[in-house]
């Protein structure tokens, strides 16, 4: 009879120890799958950082490149006759973005 029981036991274990395996490999995968999504989510975050500098870094190319033509014009007309008018022209242009020629002088002329 004791080896009936001790029989019953090992078989009991056994199949306890082979469910507790299944679902350990079904845990497993289930981990790893939840990985391999965490990991494509991180690559596809880090890609579209990257592309974001890259614009980033171009748009900013592109302004400096603008701003030493404009430089290089500024510096070739500071060196001909047009340069005054053309002068003449950014100021005027200054004084109509600040909202006029200035506040004091209209001011004085009121009193």
């Amino acid at each position: 009879m004791t080896v009936a029981v001790v029989g019953t036991i090992a078989a009991v274990s056994g199949s306890i120890a082979y469910g507790v395996h299944r679902l350990d490999e079904k845990e497993i995968a289930r981990i790893e799958g939840e990985r391999k999504l965490e990991v494509a989510r991180v690559q596809d975050k880090a890609e579209t950082e990257i592309k974001r500098v890259e614009g980033e870094r171009k748009l900013s190319e592109l302004f400096w490149k603008a701003e030493v033509e404009r430089y290089k014009r500024d510096l070739q007309l500071a060196h001909t006759f047009d340069y005054e008018p053309y002068q003449a022209a950014i100021s005027q242009k200054q004084g109509q973005k600040r909202g006029g020629t200035g506040g004091l002088e209209e001011e004085e002329k009121k009193e």
